[in-house]
């Protein structure tokens, strides 16, 4: 009888798992969608219009040695030059983005299915891609959906490091690429690169002190060895990003030693002195300002109040964190008490890589962007799984209520769904990145853009949008003579006197009585009036009624 009833259950089981990995492969195929439709709807902002106009258009190893501003996501711009060669602008800018959204989704879909049970895994991953800010970030030209992938490829290798009895080369190699990818992607990844590392170090030293260090001990110092040559790796990388950058500051100085002199001769007589200075120019330029210290405790508060806001639109989320931290406190403590490793590295993993974010900026006195912190989204979607996975062995902690935990499990998902699609259904998920790159795409859409040969641009967003859309690298100011020609509204202002950096004209730098004799306005919107050639038009209309 026993043998039959551990059969059945064994049958249950496997179909359970098919249905668990079925429902997965489903949302995945309908995520895929989703993303494809993003991906070419909605237009470009800024910061992916300059990345793809400065470094992916120009190729690889261009994209590789030219950091002039420190947002520059290097590694994502090295990979998507690859994808640029294919010709189409959105897969260039947003492919890389698009293929490691999904990746992210089977990476912590997996990582979720060693911890967990049922359909836990999927509710984790559910949690994650509703997030305003992950779902914002998903499939923008940015590297931070690559810098996740690198995150969860790296965890997962730890795991193997850690908890497997001998890990493969290859392992330790994929760690090492994973590091220093997203590390030369965003450098500010080192928020979650010292967490995960110190994670694996504590855990491995603790099982060496329970078990011996005969055999953690080797894997302890494999895995120094490993984030050491990691680190190494990605200095060399900026290593020559600096050699580029120096070289160019030096041969340009003036007053320097080295003015007039080529490139390459600099690099090779006086390579360390390149270096020196593209670092110097890399430290005198931060992308994240230090702030003052003096009350700096209260506004880091406020900063992580804001973020937890822009993961689910509540401060439920801070309670969350609370929670979430004594929970871990508490099984770390138990689990190291009891010599119970199970899961350990799991609880180190969420603490260190939860705890070690406002250390780190109390440190350094800084509050980065947020989106620097859209990798935090994986922690809470994780946390919130392993919360739910622990009320659910509450409930049903015997064999016989094993019926009654799937009813709990199955339940929590049809919640977790609910609640996703309320969140993926909120406005901001589905605006326009910019509200002045879109209209400056709908006002160019008005016209014939193949029929004219002469243009101007007025702003930057217009300049880099004419090459992103249309193939067209244009960097002429001079109104008088163009075919075609975009203006602000508010440079039509003669009262408008604010300075907007992305500008090119105001008022008083535009040929008004050109316009009016050579110029007609063909489009108005909200943003922009759109103003084409009297002459061009009128020969236009002319071959019109004469076919």
């Amino acid at each position: 009888m026993k043998s039959t009833s551990g059969a059945k259950q064994f049958l249950g089981n496997q179909k359970q798992e098919k249905r668990e990995k079925a429902a997965f492969l489903v949302l995945l195929a309908v995520m895929a969608v989703y993303y494809g439709y993003r991906l070419f709807a909605l237009t470009p902002w800024y910061d992916e219009l300059y990345t793809y106009y400065w470094f992916i258009s120009k190729g690889p190893v261009y994209a590789a040695i030219h950091w002039p501003l420190p947002n520059n996501h290097v590694g994502y711009s090295v990979l998507s030059a690859f994808l640029d060669y294919l010709g189409n602008a959105y897969i260039g800018l947003r492919g890389v983005s698009y293929l490691c959204a999904l990746s992210n989704m089977c990476l912590l879909y997996k990582i979720m299915k060693r911890y967990t049970k049922g359909w836990i895994p999927m509710i984790t991953v559910l949690l994650y891609i509703s997030m305003n800010l992950v779902n914002q970030l998903a499939v923008q030209g940015r590297g931070y959906t690559l810098g996740i992938t690198c995150y969860l490829t790296a965890w997962l290798c730890m795991i193997r490091i850690c908890e497997e009895k001998r890990a493969a080369k290859k392992i330790y190699f994929i760690y090492i690429v994973s590091l220093v990818l997203g590390l030369y992607t965003v450098s500010s990844n080192v928020y979650w690169v010292l967490p995960l590392c110190m994670a694996g170090g504590v855990f491995l030293l603790v099982r060496g002190i329970q078990e011996g260090m005969a055999e953690s001990g080797k894997k302890l110092t494999k895995l120094v060895l490993a984030s050491v040559s990691a680190a190494v790796g990605t200095i060399f990388l900026y290593a020559t990003i600096w050699l580029a950058i120096g070289s160019n500051l030096l041969m340009k100085d003036e007053t320097g030693a080295y003015y007039g002199v080529g490139h390459m001769k600099i690099i090779l007589s006086a390579p360390f002195a390149a270096i020196g200075r593209g670092m110097e120019y890399m430290l005198d330029t931060p992308y994240i300002q230090s702030e003052e210290r003096a009350g700096f405790a209260g506004r880091l508060w406020d900063f992580f109040v804001t973020l937890s806001g822009y993961y689910y639109h509540s401060l439920a989320v801070m309670i969350l964190w609370g929670i979430g931290i004594a929970f871990l406190v508490y099984k770390i403590i138990s689990c190291i008490r009891k010599k119970e490793n199970a899961d350990l590295l799991l609880y180190l993993f969420l603490f260190t890589g939860i705890v070690m974010v406002p250390v780190c900026l109390m440190i350094q006195c800084k509050r980065p962007y947020y989106r620097v912190f859209t990798y935090g989204g994986v922690l809470l979607a994780v946390l919130i799984g392993v919360l739910l996975e622990q009320v659910i062995k509450i409930i049903g902690t015997k064999a016989a209520d094993e019926h009654h935990r799937k009813s709990i499990s199955a339940l929590m998902l049809i919640l977790t769904i609910a609640f996703s699609v309320k969140c993926i259904g909120f406005s901001g998920y589905n605006e326009q990145y910019g509200a002045n790159e879109h209209a400056i795409q709908e006002a160019f859409s008005q016209t014939d853009m193949s029929k004219w040969s002469r243009f101007c641009v007025t702003d930057c967003n217009q300049e880099y949008l004419l090459y992103f859309l249309y193939g067209i690298r244009c960097e002429n100011r001079e109104i008088e003579g163009a075919d075609v020609l975009l203006l602000d509204k508010r440079m039509t202002d003669p009262d408008f006197q604010e300075m907007v950096w992305e500008f090119y004209h105001y008022y008083d730098t535009i040929p008004w009585e050109y316009m009016e004799k050579n110029m007609l306005p063909v489009y108005e919107n909200d943003n922009y009036i759109l103003y084409v050639s009297k002459n061009e038009t009128k020969i236009s209309q002319e071959e019109t009624d004469e076919k």
